[in-house]
């Protein structure tokens, strides 16, 4: 098990859980299914997607490497008075799933997490039955990503606990909102997150992180049999720091041979 990651969300998603509301208010944007009978949410950290999810599935499997946020998603379940949802710790790059059984399966910011992301991809790809469909959410790669990666470096090592890694925070959250305000707009923090600092956390702290371009992941989806586009190329607010969102639909003449 990748216990590195573990480690970082049993600690991140149980206090940053993300606004019900918007959270619901992307999803049923993003998402063109409203009556789907089995779903996937790979890596449901806090729980708040697995609960939407159940509202238009009649089956909903929710997984995570997270004990924490297993418990943390039962508890939203619950809040909500979900009972068709079933939990599993897993390991994504180690995903049990017996047969590609799930009719849509929901990714958003978690395979690129992993420190082999390719297995993950593997596993998830293979979970979508024939004519299922997946939505994926990668982080974008642009020039800008080796800075990114160089930073996240030394904040992990130099600025990790404590006042240091505070600092880091309420620095990037001002530039966020400097770059927002000269950019004209009147909203400097995403709807469905309690804080900018929360964003930030995420964006330099985690384990492991990597990068895709759209064409990369569209071609590993083709081959497994799956045929994807691009439906959101920007979700975040800045290009440097943003997830782009991929549809996928599984051929019905394919065959997993992974």
């Amino acid at each position: 098990m990748d216990d590195k990651t573990r480690a970082f969300y049993d600690q991140f998603w149980p206090r940053n859980v993300p606004y019900y509301e918007e959270t619901k208010k992307y999803m049923l944007m993003t998402i063109r299914e409203r009556h789907v009978g089995r779903s996937l949410d790979a890596g449901c950290g806090h729980g708040v997607c697995s609960v939407v999810l159940s509202e238009f599935s009649d089956e909903v499997t929710a997984v995570d490497l997270s004990a924490a946020c297993i418990e943390t998603a039962k508890t939203m379940a619950e809040k909500f008075g979900r009972r068709n949802i079933s939990f599993s710790q897993q390991d994504l790059q180690q995903l049990d799933i017996a047969d590609p059984s799930f009719d849509l399966v929901w990714c958003w910011g978690v395979a690129m997490m992993a420190p082999q992301p390719e297995r993950v991809f593997n596993h998830i790809f293979r979970a979508v039955k024939p004519g299922g469909v997946i939505y994926l959410g990668v982080y974008l790669k642009t020039w800008l990503s080796p800075i990114h990666q160089a930073l996240r470096h030394i904040f992990r090592t130099f600025f990790a606990t404590g006042r240091r890694k505070q600092w880091v925070l309420d620095f990037f959250a001002g530039l966020t909102r400097l770059a927002v305000r000269m950019k004209g707009q009147e909203i400097n923090l995403r709807p469905d997150n309690i804080s900018i600092q929360v964003q930030v956390e995420d964006w330099f702290y985690p384990p492991f992180k990597t990068f895709y371009s759209p064409g990369e992941i569209i071609d590993r989806m083709k081959q497994h049999g799956i045929d994807g586009q691009v439906i959101q190329a920007q979700a975040g607010r800045m290009k440097s720091a943003t997830i782009f969102v991929v549809r996928g639909i599984k051929r019905t003449n394919h065959a997993s041979s992974i």
